[in-house]
This record gives structure tokens, sequence and C-alpha cells, in this order.
């Protein structure tokens, strides 16, 4: 029969309910910042995070670095300071004002007099 399988010391019981309750804190942070943001900025933020996994696991836990992916986190940092940088400067433009409707029938009305019957 095969061997049965290792028991959980109590430290490793508390290290997997840590990460289990740290992983529903990221969920509902993530379903809570979608009613503050864009679509757009909402995937630019999901692929952020990955980058910020991936540069952890290669910074703390010394998992292997290929050059893969650190072009890849390189170019996810890159991508998500970009649309930032394209974000503020929308944002920093100043709005193109409107006319009302009122104003446009009286440009109507103008043109319409204007030209011969």
């Amino acid at each position: 029969p095969p061997p049965p399988p290792p028991r959980l010391s109590t430290a490793d019981g508390m290290l997997l309910l840590a990460s289990c309750v740290n992983a529903v804190a990221i969920s509902w942070a993530g379903i809570n910042a979608q009613a503050y943001v864009t679509a757009t900025t909402f995937m630019v933020l999901a692929n952020l995070n990955k980058f910020v996994v991936v540069a952890f696991g290669i910074a703390v836990l010394h998992e292997a670095s290929s050059w893969q992916a650190v072009v890849g986190c390189g170019t996810s940092l890159l991508g998500g300071a970009a649309y930032a940088r394209a974000r503020s400067n929308l944002a920093s433009r100043p709005t193109p004002v409107k006319c009302s409707e009122a104003e446009a029938d009286d440009e109507d009305d103008e043109k319409a007099s204007l030209q011969p019957a």
C-alpha cells in the first residue's frame, strides 16, 4: 500500500489559512475596484498585478528568472506606465465646449434664412 500523506504542522496550517484569507482580500479588492475605474484601467491593473507576482517570486522567493520573464515584466511595467501617462494627459486636456440644442437650432435657423428660397 502507498505511504500515508504527510500531515500538516500547525505552522503549515496557519500559513495555508493566511494564504486563503489573503486571496479572498485580493479578490474582494479587485471586485471593489471595478466600481471606481474604467474597464481598460482595470485590465492594466490586472496585468501590473501579474508583474508584481513574478517580480516577488524572483526577488523574494529566488525563483529562476529567464530572459522571457524579465522581458515580460519589463514590457508590463512600461505598458502600465505609458497607459498612466496617457490617462494623465487626457485628464489635463481641456474639455470641448458643447453647444446646447437651443444654440444648434438657432444656427440651423440662421443657415436656412441665408439660403435662397
